[in-house]
């Protein structure tokens, strides 16, 4: 009667340990990104202790993401309002997420920006950008072009101060009436939060709502709102189980308990 009850349960660890693996450990990714600037700034336009952005730590549970991103703007939000359209000074951009990264050039790609790499799929919105005490993050389907679905660098810096910034960047999902109303965004309500920590941005998402989970990778790009640094790439992504591979794991443990019963009886 034993034997029955443990080949139950070698079938129900069988079962189990073939589900995918989920990536619990954080990959880094070292900013190598430039991007499109029109001058010859290097990574960072203006003042490094500033603006500079070293790498980001993307770490995935299933379908729950935390974003790390280690920079020096941490706790910088609101400064140079006197270089800003409305101001309100420089805060934290959106992240820009899709499933594919397809940029302009090769590394540091100093010919790529809104109009000539990747179309982002999806964005997440930070609340309160421009205060440094953290927030919501609210999820934003981009079905159209980043003509249609983004907010640029050049939107919001003021030229007319002599103030730099690197141009032609994505920083914010334009998530005006103009672009929700025509379909070019679609709001999906909040996911998660952000907040701070010295020398970094955390955004901390349960991206269930989106594709990415089940994709084999997911590429991602943020800057600040002057977008005087910015850091863009791709990691490799661990797919989610499928509910076919949950549903027979509990299958075999529903057979193991009715026969650990049947063993009890006899």
């Amino acid at each position: 009667m034993f034997k029955h009850g443990l080949a139950a349960s070698i079938a129900a660890f069988t079962l189990i340990g073939a589900a995918p693996l989920i990536n619990a450990a954080p990959i880094t990714v070292t900013d190598t990104y430039i991007g499109a600037d029109g001058g010859t700034h290097g990574d960072v336009v203006g003042d490094d202790s500033k603006f500079d952005i070293s790498s980001m730590d993307i770490e995935q549970n299933g379908a729950q993401f935390d974003f790390t991103v280690n920079t020096k703007f941490s706790g910088q939000a609101g400064i140079y309002s006197q270089y800003t359209v409305d101001g309100a000074g420089i805060g934290y951009g959106d992240l820009f997420l899709a499933s594919e990264w397809t940029p302009e050039g090769t590394a540091p790609y100093e010919n790529d920006d809104a109009s000539t790499g990747t179309d982002w799929t999806w964005g997440l919105v930070l609340s309160d950008r421009f205060n440094n005490n953290g927030g919501s993050v609210s999820l934003f389907q981009l079905p159209g072009s980043n003509a249609s679905t983004t907010i640029l660098s050049d939107q919001l810096m003021d030229g007319s101060t002599g103030a730099q910034w690197r141009y032609g960047q994505e920083v914010l999902v334009n998530a005006g009436a103009d672009a929700t109303e025509s379909g070019a965004v679609s709001p999906f309500g909040d996911v998660g939060t952000w907040s701070l920590a010295a020398d970094q941005l955390n955004i901390s998402v349960n991206l269930g709502l989106t594709d990415i989970p089940n994709g084999d990778s997911l590429a991602f790009h943020w800057g600040m709102t002057c977008a005087n640094d910015v850091i863009e790439g791709e990691v490799d992504l661990k797919k989610v189980p499928e509910p076919g591979t949950i549903g027979l794991a509990a299958l075999a443990l529903t057979g193991m308990f009715f026969m650990r019963r049947r063993s009890s009886k006899s």
